[in-house]
């Protein structure tokens, strides 16, 4: 079984099943014949209908036939499966949908406590419907948590609370992982994610290690290649794991006045096993503290 976490949501899968798309808010999951699983979510203030979602995805999907059913309708595994989520929290309502010869199964989850609503359907033919269950029941919503987790394409870690998913990529060779926190988490602000007064995380991944640093140092291909490498001037030592920078770039009175110094620290190392470079960057007016960043380090692993 594969575990999935994605932007405070996840699921456990078969083996098989990878990511076909994947967005901040949507993950679809296939097995390179066709999709098996797809998933959309958004975090809802105050009251939540399930009416109102079934009918945004009936017109979402205008060619498919989208229908609620009744709690003592669906099979029992997956009736068995809602009922083992609702003890954890999740209030659901089950749907079914056709399609010219696919048909379906899913289910509209609302999460009270934080206020995450996800659609969650699978694609399934008769004798699959309990596997579809099986993958229903392993559903978590992380977004309640000190910290938020994330696995994705082998990369796996960990960030505080207050961080959201901002851009990422997943090239051959170069996988990064961008999140933002502004100043105040949780406030109404008219910046856009990664504007402002805030902090800028970055998990990359590069490889293969032994060709990348071909003649070269690993500080020193860091400072060319990171998005955000070490400000010139600013020292970089070793430290376990590997090399490690942090100071502050473009002081001056007045900015310190206004509290916009820029900060800067990053800790970047090889992975031998799995010849890759790994690196984890904090930038932005606002600093990450040791007890912040040390975790997050401590958490970004290859798996």
């Amino acid at each position: 079984m594969t575990e999935y976490v994605w932007s405070g949501v996840g699921l456990t899968v078969p083996d098989g099943w990878e990511p076909v798309t994947l967005e901040r808010d949507a993950l679809l999951l296939g097995d390179g014949v066709r999709p098996l699983c797809e998933l959309k979510w958004r975090r809802v203030e105050g009251a939540f209908s399930f009416d109102k979602h079934l009918k945004r995805l009936a017109r979402e999907y205008r060619d498919a036939d989208v229908r609620s059913v009744a709690e003592d309708e669906p099979p029992a595994a997956w009736a068995a499966a809602l009922e083992r989520l609702g003890r954890s929290g999740l209030r659901s309502r089950s749907f079914i949908w056709r399609t010219g010869e696919h048909r379906g199964i899913g289910a509209a989850l609302h999460n009270p406590a934080t206020g995450l609503a996800v659609l969650v359907q699978f694609f399934v033919v008769d004798e699959e419907d309990g596997q579809a269950a099986e993958v229903l029941e392993t559903f978590r919503d992380h977004t309640g948590g000190k910290t938020v987790p994330f696995a994705m394409f082998g990369l796996r870690g960990c960030v505080p609370a207050g961080f959201s998913l901002e851009t990422f990529s997943f090239k051959p060779g170069h996988y990064s992982v961008q999140y933002w926190r502004p100043r105040k988490p949780g406030k109404a602000t008219r910046q856009p994610a990664g504007k402002g007064a805030g902090t800028r995380l970055t998990f990359e991944r590069f490889a293969p290690a032994s060709v990348l640093l071909k003649g070269q140092t690993l500080d020193g291909w860091a400072a060319g290649n990171l998005s955000d490498p070490p400000p010139k001037g600013m020292p970089v030592t070793s430290a376990d794991p590997g090399f490690h920078w942090s100071g502050v770039t473009g002081s001056s009175w007045l900015r310190r006045l206004l509290r916009r110094e820029n900060h800067a620290r990053g800790t970047v190392w090889t992975s031998p096993t799995a010849n890759s470079i790994l690196a984890v960057t904090a930038t932005g007016t606002v600093p990450l503290a040791d007890a912040d960043y040390t975790p997050i380090v401590e958490s970004y692993e290859l798996v």
